[in-house]
């Protein structure tokens, strides 16, 4: 579950740099971004999709969160594809980039989406709970902190048969 700041935008920049490993250390998430795209050829970039957003909907959830990814432990999420609009809002793709936000709204990390799916809720699988790195990682503890959280999200209308979208996702590290 992820709260979306829809401020996506394509960018296509190009760097002409060599980097040693103290530079890459220093490196801020503009600079990380831009050095990923160098690396992708000229169709790929032009087709990076890239977006800004923090997961859960409490400051705490979202620090909380955005420290799991920047550890390497959280690398999937799930949202309610109702809760997506058609007409105003992209759904992710794979490929896409993500800026991770804290609940302060600097930027923790970025990720890019390695899988992207949807299933009925009650078929998330025990290994996309896992991959969540959340709590304990059981399937319970996901299907309990999913079911309050889009209960709040989405009121009394979610139910278990409701499809979510799964996305799966790899820390851009250089």
């Amino acid at each position: 579950y992820k709260f979306r700041l829809n401020i996506g935008i394509t960018m296509i920049i190009l760097l002409n740099s060599s980097l040693k490993k103290k530079e890459v250390e220093n490196m801020n998430i503009n600079q990380i971004i831009e050095t990923y795209l160098k690396s992708l050829s000229e169709e790929e970039r032009e087709n990076t999709h890239i977006e800004r957003y923090s997961f859960g909907n409490t400051p705490e959830m979202e620090d909380e969160l955005a420290q799991l990814v920047a550890k390497g432990e959280k690398k999937a999420t799930t949202s309610l594809l109702a809760l997506y609009d058609p007409d105003n809002e992209r759904i992710p793709e794979k490929g896409d980039l993500n800026i991770i936000l804290d609940s302060k709204g600097n930027e923790v990390c970025v990720t890019r989406n390695t899988r992207i799916y949807s299933v009925p809720f009650r078929e998330v699988s025990e290994n996309h709970a896992f991959m969540e790195g959340e709590g304990d990682k059981s399937l319970d503890y996901w299907r309990k902190v999913h079911i309050k959280f889009f209960k709040e999200e989405f009121g009394d209308k979610f139910n278990e048969d409701m499809e979510v979208l799964c996305e799966e996702f790899e820390l851009v590290k250089l």
